[in-house]
C-alpha cells in the first residue's frame, strides 16, 4: 500500500480548510437557517449552557463559554456548524454506561477563549529539507467526550463537509504561520472517537483513556500532530499519516495500534520520533510506510505483529494482541470463528522505507525484541520456494538496528519487494548496525540494496544464519485448532549487494567499526570494499571471496575456503587462517600489514606458474610475524628444473614455525626458511 495522498496536496486541503474556517466563523446557515447562541439560558449546575436542544434541531451554535451536549441513547447526526470561542462537552444523558453517539458531518470551528489560550507553533527552516513546526505548550481541551460516548467524524459519504472540530488559528498563532497543518483544538477523548470521512480529517492533540478508531472501508484519510497522551488504541482500517513533513506526532501511553490499512509514519526535519508500542495487523493488505525528512529519526521500539484476537475490522480496543508468537513466523489463514474474515496470509506485514535523508531505526537499544519477526521473506517478488510472509522496500533513507542482544532479519531487502512497489527494483539506502553493546544482528536471507552498510563498535552482523529457516503454514481452525505444514526450506545464507555484484552499484561498501561474522552453509558469498577498525570471522561451510578491503580489525578463517580477490582482500589487520586460505585464479598477491599465523587445521593453497613472486606464481607479504602451521598445498604449472627455488611467503617480522605437510601437484618440493622468509625448492 501506499500513501492515500502526498505532501502538496494535504497542504493545498488543508490552506482550503482554513479558508472555510474563515468563512464559518460568521456562523453559516444551518440546516433550518437559524442559529443559536450558547449563553445564560439553560445553564447547567456546573455553569455550562446546554446546547442539547440545539443540536437535536441542526441549528448552528455560536459558543460564547462553556457548553454541554446531553446526547440520547443512539447515533445523532448534526447537520450544523458550531462556532464561536468556548468549550464543549459530551456526555451521554443515560449515563457512561448508554450507547450515545454524535455523528459530524461538518468543519465546527469554536476555539478556546483567548484567556485559555497558551499552546504556540513555531516554524524552524532547515536548508534543503523544507521547514518544521513545533507545539510549545498544550492547550486545556476544547472538546471533553465522556465515557459512553462515541464521537463519529463524518459518515463516510459526499455528504461529509470536511467535518472537523478544527481551529488553524487563534489568538496566539496566525494561520499563514501554521499553514493549516496542525489542529489547535485539543481533545479529552474518555469515550471513543471515530473518523469516518470521505473528507480529509485533522485531529488536534488527543488525550484521555479513550480509543481512537477509523471505520472500515473509510479513505478520507487524517492526520493528528503533536502529542497524543491518550491510553486507548489507535485503530486505522485504511491509512493514516502520523505526523506530516513539517509537524511531529506521538502516543506515548496509547495501550497499541492496530494496522489495517497503510500507517505512514512521518519525522519533520530536526526531529525524533518515536513508537514504543506494539504494532499489531490481522489481515493481509497492510503495511507501515516511513517517511524520515531531512535530518531525522524515526524509532520504533516494539513490535510489528500480527494479531489473533482483534478480528479484521473488529478492533479490539481492550488489548489486541498475539497468543501464539510461532504465528508471526509463518504464513497463516483461519478456518471458522471470530478470526475467519482475517482470511489467508493473515501474518503478512509490509514495510516501505521512502525516500529521504533521515533514519529509520527499529529497536531503541534497551532490549532484543525484533520489530519484524518473519518467515522467511526473499527480496524477490514472487520467490521460487513459495509466497513470503513480510517485506522491506528501501527506497531512500537509513534502515538502522539498535538491539542489546541477538536479533534475526528474515527478510530481504529490496526496492520492490511487495505492496506498492512490486516491480523487482534494487533498493536504495543504508543499513546501519548501531555501536550499542549486545547488539547482534543476523541477516538470514539475500539483501538486494544498494549502499553503504555500517557496523558499530561493539555491535556484530553476522550474513547467514548458520542453519536452515523453515517457512511453515498454519491453519487456526475454530473447532480443530492449529495445524502446521512445511511449505519450504530456506537455507538462511545471506549476501550483500557490492560493486562486483550484476545489480550492484560502484558505490556499495560495508563499514567495520564492529564485527562481520560470515555464516553461510551453502551459498559462496563475495564481499568488497570494507573498511572501518573492525575484525571479520569466517564460520560458514560455504566459500567466502574477499578483495579490496581497508579494514584494520583481524580477519579469521574458522570454515570453508575464503579466496583472495586482490593483493590488500583481508585488509590491514592481522590474519589467522584455522581453515581454507587461497587465492584466485590469475591474483598472484597477498599483502597482510599485520600478521599471519595458519594453525594445524589450517591449509593455504598457493598456484605456481612462472618464476616471478607477485606475477606469475603466489605470495604473501607479510608486514609483521608469520606462524607456520598446518598444510600447504602447492600447485605447479609448467616444467620447472631441480633446484629452482621459490620464495612463498616474506615476514618482515620473522618466520618461524613449520607447515606440518606439503602437498604438491606438478613438481616435487621442499620447504625451508632464512629468518624472514618461506620458500621450496624443486627437487
Amino acid at each position: 500500500m501506499s500513501s492515500f495522498f502526498h505532501g502538496a496536496s494535504r497542504r493545498d486541503f488543508l490552506v482550503a480548510s482554513c479558508a472555510v474556517l474563515t468563512s464559518a466563523c460568521g456562523g453559516g446557515g444551518g440546516s433550518d437557517n437559524t442559529s443559536s447562541t450558547a449563553d445564560g439560558p439553560g445553564l447547567t449546575a456546573g455553569g455550562a449552557a446546554d446546547i442539547t436542544a440545539d443540536i437535536l434541531a441542526n441549528r448552528d451554535v455560536t459558543l460564547t463559554g462553556d457548553s454541554v451536549i446531553k446526547l440520547p441513547v443512539g447515533a445523532t447526526t448534526y447537520t450544523g456548524v458550531i462556532s464561536g470561542l468556548g468549550t464543549l462537552r459530551l456526555t451521554p444523558v443515560g449515563g457512561t454506561a448508554s450507547a450515545s453517539t454524535l455523528i459530524i458531518t461538518r468543519t465546527s470551528t469554536f476555539t478556546l477563549p483567548i484567556a485559555q489560550q497558551v499552546q504556540v507553533v513555531t516554524k524552524t527552516l532547515y536548508a534543503g529539507a523544507g521547514y518544521a513546526l513545533a507545539i510549545i505548550g498544550i492547550n486545556p481541551p476544547v472538546l471533553t467526550i465522556d465515557a459512553g460516548v462515541t464521537f463519529q467524524i463524518g459518515t463516510n459519504t459526499s455528504a461529509d463537509s470536511s467535518p472537523n472540530i478544527i481551529a488553524t488559528s487563534d489568538s496566539k498563532n496566525d494561520a499563514s504561520l501554521v499553514n493549516g497543518e496542525i489542529n489547535l483544538n485539543n481533545i479529552l477523548n474518555n469515550g471513543t472517537i471515530v473518523i469516518s470521512s470521505a473528507q480529509f480529517v485533522l485531529l488536534g492533540q488527543t488525550s484521555g483513556s479513550g480509543s481512537i478508531l477509523q471505520a472500515a472501508n473509510v479513505w478520507g484519510g487524517n492526520s493528528s500532530g503533536g502529542v497524543g497522551s491518550y491510553s486507548g488504541v489507535l485503530s486505522l482500517a485504511a491509512g493514516q499519516d502520523f505526523g506530516s513533513n513539517h509537524v511531529a506526532a506521538s502516543v506515548p501511553n496509547a495501550k497499541a495500534i492496530l494496522n489495517e490499512g497503510s500507517w505512514l509514519v512521518w519525522s519533520p526535519p530536526g526531529s525524533v520520533v518515536t513508537v514504543a508500542q506494539n504494532i499489531y495487523e490481522a489481515a493481509f493488505g497492510n503495511d507501515i510506510n516511513f517517511h524520515a525528512i531531512g535530518p531525522s529519526t524515526i524509532v520504533m521500539s516494539g513490535v510489528y505483529s500480527h494479531t489473533d484476537n482483534s478480528p479484521h475490522n473488529t478492533p479490539n480496543q481492550v488489548n489486541p494482541s498475539l497468543s501464539d508468537p510461532s504465528l508471526n513466523f509463518a504464513k497463516t489463514i483461519y478456518r471458522g470463528g471470530a478470526n475467519d474474515v482475517n482470511g489467508n496470509d493473515a501474518s503478512y506485514r509490509g514495510i516501505n522505507i521512502e525516500r529521504g535523508a533521515g533514519t529509520v531505526q527499529w529497536g531503541d537499544g534497551t532490549h532484543a525484541n525484533f520489530f519484524l519477526p518473519s518467515a522467511p521473506s526473499p527480496a524477490e517478488v514472487d520467490p521460487a520456494l513459495g509466497k513470503k510472509n513480510a517485506y522491506i522496500n528501501l527506497r531512500g533513507s537509513t534502515l538502522a538496528f539498535n538491539y542489546n542482544g541477538p536479533v534475526t532479519l528474515n527478510v530481504g531487502i529490496t526496492g520492490g519487494g511487495g505492496g506498492p512497489h512490486r516491480d523487482g527494483a534494487v533498493g536504495t539506502g543504508n543499513v546501519k548496525i548501531m555501536p550499542t553493546p549486545g547488539n547482534d544482528v543476523t541477516f538470514a536471507q539475500p539483501q538486494n540494496y544498494n549502499g553503504t552498510t555500517t557496523i558499530g563498535a561493539n555491535a556484530i552482523l553476522r550474513l547467514g544464519a548458520g542453519t536452515t529457516v523453515p517457512l511453515r503454514y498454519i491453519t487456526v481452525n475454530a473447532t480443530t485448532g492449529k495445524s502446521t505444514l512445511l511449505q519450504a526450506t530456506y537455507s538462511g545464507d545471506a549476501s550483500l549487494l557490492t560493486a562486483e555484484s550484476n545489480t550492484g552499484a560502484a558505490s556499495n561498501a560495508i563499514v567495520n567499526d564492529g564485527q562481520l561474522i560470515i555464516q553461510n552453509t551453502t551459498t559462496a558469498i563475495t564481499l568488497s570494499n570494507i573498511s572501518g577498525s573492525g575484525s571479520l570471522a569466517h564460520n560458514g561451510a560455504a566459500a567466502l571471496t574477499l578483495q579490496n578491503n581497508s579494514y584494520s580489525g583481524a580477519t579469521t578463517l574458522s570454515a570453508g575456503s575464503t579466496w583472495v580477490g586482490s593483493a590488500n582482500a583481508m585488509g590491514t589487520g592481522s590474519v589467522a587462517n584455522n581453515a581454507a586460505l587461497a587465492l584466485v585464479s590469475g591474483q598472484h598477491e597477498l599483502t597482510l600489514a599485520g600478521g599471519f599465523r595458519q594453525g594445524a587445521a589450517g591449509q593455504l593453497t598457493l598456484a605456481i606458474a612462472g618464476t616471478t613472486p607477485g606475477v606469475n606464481h603466489d605470495h604473501l607479504s607479510v608486514a609483521g610475524a608469520a606462524v607456520l602451521g598446518g598444510r600447504l598445498s602447492l600447485s605447479f604449472s609448467g616444467s620447472y628444473s631441480s633446484g629452482q627455488k621459490f620464495v612463498l611467503i616474506n615476514a618482515a617480522g620473522g618466520v618461524t614455525g613449520a607447515f606440518s605437510s606439503i602437498i604438491s601437484s606438478g613438481a616435487t618440493v621442499v620447504g625451508g626458511l632464512d629468518g624472514t622468509s618461506f620458500f621450496v625448492t624443486v627437487q
